[in-house]
């Protein structure tokens, strides 16, 4: 006998057996895109990034002598007068490591002096350096900016870091054109850098001054002139910072003798 509703509930059957078997074949699309979206995010995802320099053993050597602060001329002259013979005896290579997720390394060495010089000649690289408004204030400055020609050299040796944009890079194939890129982005860093000096500067200001406060209330003189010390620290930092950052806006407006160490000393900044 033929049961009302019978061919209605296979029908159903049969539709609820389609969408089961599309929503199964779905999810499987999905696991091997996500899969596959894992494989690639492990070959862009940095584990380790390591920028390194050897240092020269010297010791029969007297080491070169160097200022610890630099106020002299932001030149190339200037600059590699002051600081090149020291780099030069100090350091003997470079060296830069990048592993990712999926267990691939890639790695480069080029030696301080030769091989690095004739692809990036420091005269040229600090030139450009300064152009752009970059501020060397110590031996420490100098070397790490030397020693970024040879992050660019490791970007330029492996062209496969630079079609996933390694360390933020655009993707640019000229030569050239990739260079300023990343010594723009070296700039935009010492920008922030320099940002972040002011920030903990004024910080370190406003904590003293309480302190100053906290010292005249329970007389303690030694407590206050301490707490003095530390704002005129804090006050050198915070115009180096200050005096860098106006070089960024208008690198060739400044006198190229920095003089912020021979600012007359003021117990409270104008902030």
């Amino acid at each position: 006998m033929f049961e009302p509703g019978s061919t209605n509930e296979g029908e159903i059957t049969k539709m609820r057996s389609k969408n089961v078997f599309k929503m199964l074949a779905f999810l499987t699309v999905l696991g091997i895109m996500a899969l596959f979206g894992n494989q690639a995010n492990a070959q862009t995802t940095v584990e380790t990034f390591i920028e390194s320099i050897e240092g020269r053993s010297t010791p029969d050597t007297i080491p070169e002598k160097y200022p610890e602060v630099y106020d002299g001329p932001q030149t190339v002259k200037g600059l590699m007068n002051a600081f090149d013979a020291a780099y030069n005896q100090k350091f003997s290579k470079a060296r830069v490591i990048a592993s990712f997720g999926d267990g691939v390394v890639y790695s480069g060495e080029l030696a301080i002096r030769g091989e690095i010089d004739a692809r990036h000649s420091r005269v040229e690289w600090l030139q450009m350096l300064l152009k752009k408004g970059i501020t060397i204030e110590d031996f420490n400055d100098y070397r790490i900016y030397l020693s970024k020609r040879h992050t660019l050299a490791f970007l330029e040796d492996n062209p496969d870091l630079r079609k996933i944009g390694f360390l933020g890079m655009p993707l640019v194939d000229d030569p050239e054109a990739y260079k300023v890129a990343y010594i723009d982005k070296l700039v935009a860093k010492r920008i922030e850098d320099h940002k972040k000096q002011m920030e903990r500067a004024k910080k370190r200001i406003a904590r003293a001054e309480e302190r100053i406060a906290r010292a005249k209330k329970q007389s303690k003189p030694q407590h206050v002139e301490h707490a003095r010390k530390q704002i005129e620290d804090a006050t050198k930092q915070l115009r180096r910072a200050q005096a860098a950052l106006e070089r960024f806006q208008n690198p060739t407006s400044l006198p190229q003798k920095l003089k912020w160490n021979r600012i007359k000393k003021s117990t409270y900044p104008a902030l």
